[in-house]
């Protein structure tokens, strides 16, 4: 079974974000559980992997959320910019 964790640097950048940014947010994330449950990947979902064990989740144009997979668990890292997103990455290889 696949499990979802959310992390306390995702709760601390999705504090940051506007009450709407923060709806997007719920609603995409939704969307992933949906896809998780199902096993079908909608193309509008932007889901893609960005390195060997992260992915990306697009939220809309300026905002993405960054996934860790770790076998069947999914860990909720980062709700971010492009920028936020490159430095992590760049931070956390």
């Amino acid at each position: 079974m696949k499990k979802i964790v959310i992390l306390s640097s995702f709760e601390r950048s999705l504090k940051k974000l506007s009450p709407q940014d923060k709806k997007q947010t719920a609603e995409s994330l939704e969307s992933f559980n949906s896809m998780l449950v199902s096993g079908s990947f909608p193309a509008g979902l932007g889901f893609k992997k960005i390195n060997h064990d992260k992915y990306e989740l697009r939220v809309n144009i300026r905002l993405r959320v960054i996934i860790k997979s770790e076998g069947d668990t999914y860990y909720l890292v980062l709700v971010g910019s492009h920028d936020d997103v490159r430095r992590y990455l760049r931070d956390y290889r």
